[in-house]
This record gives structure tokens, C-alpha cells and sequence, in this order.
């Protein structure tokens, strides 16, 4: 068995290891604390400025001052005074060149439900005074709007739609308004809307028959044109030997003709010298009349023609 005053095995070393972990742990929370104060801006020199609001409702200390958006310090206290209350900003040093003596602060919020910040805005003013604040300068204070002016103001921007609302309502409710007589015009078209309906489906129906009968058309079309491209070699083929046989059979028949007419001729040739010879003879010529000489119409070569072929020649006696 261990002496009392002897500690065991195990715990040898354990002063050691505790005051190693407690140091440890110390160093630990004192290099938290330096960070925070860092990011903080304890180890910045800063310069103090001051504004005066009539109330401070959302602003607190620690809230966070911003520069064109970018955190340039902090608010640092609050206090009650004369004018209302005296709202102390810690801005950075390096950042006090860039906020001249005519800038303003006002109270924002990133977002619609973000964090608030006091905004410093330099005046745009080119007559404004140019010269960076100091320790100690005072500047001014933009309070928001209330609610109540927010309700005004709303209220004054939507007063005259409200009245052209109204008056519009109005004449639209008039007896002999534009809006009535669209209305009724509506009305009468939504009422003969099923008749031009059944009209439109009986011209589509009408206008489907005929699409149809069309491609009918167009297949017989199709088949008369493929039937015709088949046949029309052979039938052109027939068509020219008939021509053919035509023209030689005119040709026939116009020198048959030629022949006959030169026959004809003769024959009446023939005829007419008989008939002289008859005339002339002793037994039929005391007893036939001597025809008597005219003259034939000239502008009839026919006649004329016809005239002298048939014209008696005297026998001699």
C-alpha cells in the first residue's frame, strides 16, 4: 500500500498539466478579447462628432456608422441635452478627411427588416463647405418620416386616382355612356354568337366537302394525267398515220377530180360540136331560130367562162 502523503502513479505531473491548461485557456479568452476589440476599432484612434435629434427612437449605442456603405465607426453614447439628444459618433481618424463640416447623418436599415446604422452623407452642394470635421464638430440630422407622414403622404399621391376612380365609375354608371352601349353591343354580338357559330361550322363543314370533292378531282386528275402520259406516244402515234392517210387521199382525190374536170370538159366540147352540126344540118335548120348575140356581165369571170363554153357555134354552110 501507497503512503498517504504520497500521491499515486497516475497522478504524477497533474500541477503541471492543470496550470499548462488554465494558462492556455487565459491566453485564449485574452486573444478573443483582443480580436473583438480589434474589430472593434480600440486599437484605431478615432475622433468624435456630435448630432442633435429630437428623439433617438432605433438608434443605440454600438450601432454601426457608414460612409457611402462602408462602417466607419460607431455610436458611442447618448445623452440628453438643450436641443434633445446629443447622439456622439466615433468615427475612425483616417476616415474623418472624407466627411466635410456640411455633411448630415440619418438613420437607415439595410433592407426593409435589416439592422439600422446611422448614414453620414456628404452635401452634393458645390457651395457647401468642403473642409473635413474635427473633434468635437456638430453636424446635422436627417430624421425618417413618421408613420403619420408616410400616411399623408400617401394619402395626397393617391387622392387623385381615387377621384379619377370615381369619376370614371361614374360615367360609366350613366345611362347613354360609352361603357353601356359597348355593353349592349356585347350583349346583342354574345346573342348571335350560337347562330354565326353554327354558320362558321356549316361553311368549315361546306368548305371540308369541298376539299374533298377537290381531292377527288385532283386524284382523278392524277390518274387521267398518268393514264394520258401512258397513252399519248401511241395515240400521237395513230394521230399522224391517219393524217397521213388524209393527206394522201386529198391528194387522190384532188387529182381525180383534175381528171374528171378535164373529161367533163371535153365531153361538153364534144356535145356542143354535135349539137352545131345538128343545127347546121338542112332538115333542123329551117325550123330552129337563130339565137340572138348578147353581151355577158364582165364582172363575172365564172359566167363569162361559162357563157363562151356554152355560146353555139356556127357550122358553115
Amino acid at each position: 500500500m501507497h503512503e498517504p502523503h504520497v500521491p499515486p502513479r497516475r497522478f504524477a505531473g497533474i500541477r503541471r498539466k492543470i496550470s499548462l491548461f488554465m494558462l492556455t485557456a487565459v491566453l485564449g479568452v485574452a486573444g478573443a478579447v483582443a480580436l473583438v476589440a480589434y474589430k472593434q476599432g480600440a486599437f484605431v484612434r478615432h475622433t468624435s462628432i456630435y448630432f442633435y435629434a429630437a428623439d433617438v427612437f432605433g438608434i443605440n449605442k454600438g450601432m454601426s456608422v457608414r460612409l457611402f456603405g462602408l462602417p466607419v465607426g460607431s455610436v458611442r453614447d447618448l445623452a440628453i441635452a438643450d436641443r434633445g439628444v446629443k447622439v456622439e459618433l466615433s468615427i475612425m481618424t483616417e476616415y474623418v478627411s472624407r466627411v466635410p463640416k456640411s455633411s448630415t447623418a440619418r438613420l437607415a436599415r439595410e433592407g426593409y427588416i435589416g439592422a439600422g446604422n446611422i448614414q453620414i452623407v456628404p452635401d452634393g452642394d458645390p457651395a457647401a463647405s468642403k473642409d473635413p470635421v474635427r473633434e468635437g464638430d456638430v453636424i446635422g440630422f436627417v430624421p425618417n418620416r413618421g408613420v403619420a407622414e408616410i400616411v399623408e403622404d400617401i394619402k395626397v399621391q393617391l387622392t387623385p386616382m381615387v377621384n379619377e376612380m370615381r369619376r370614371m365609375f361614374a360615367e360609366m354608371n350613366a345611362p347613354g355612356s360609352d361603357l353601356r352601349k359597348s355593353l349592349q353591343g356585347a350583349s346583342v354580338v354574345f346573342q348571335q354568337l350560337p347562330e354565326t357559330n353554327r354558320e362558321m361550322r356549316e361553311v368549315l363543314r361546306d368548305a371540308d366537302r369541298a376539299v374533298k370533292s377537290a381531292d377527288v378531282a385532283m386524284a382523278s386528275a392524277a390518274r387521267v394525267s398518268g393514264q394520258l402520259e401512258r397513252e399519248l406516244p401511241a395515240v400521237t402515234t395513230k394521230l399522224g398515220t391517219a393524217l397521213d392517210s388524209l393527206a394522201d387521199a386529198a391528194t387522190e382525190i384532188r387529182t381525180a377530180a383534175r381528171k374528171n374536170g378535164d373529161a367533163l370538159h371535153e365531153t361538153l366540147r364534144d356535145g356542143q360540136e354535135v349539137v352545131g352540126a345538128a343545127k347546121s344540118s338542112w332538115l333542123i335548120r329551117d325550123y330552129i331560130d337563130a339565137p340572138a348575140m348578147r353581151t355577158l356581165p364582165v364582172d363575172s369571170f365564172e359566167s363569162s367562162r361559162a357563157g363562151a363554153e356554152l355560146q353555139p357555134v356556127k357550122a358553115p354552110r
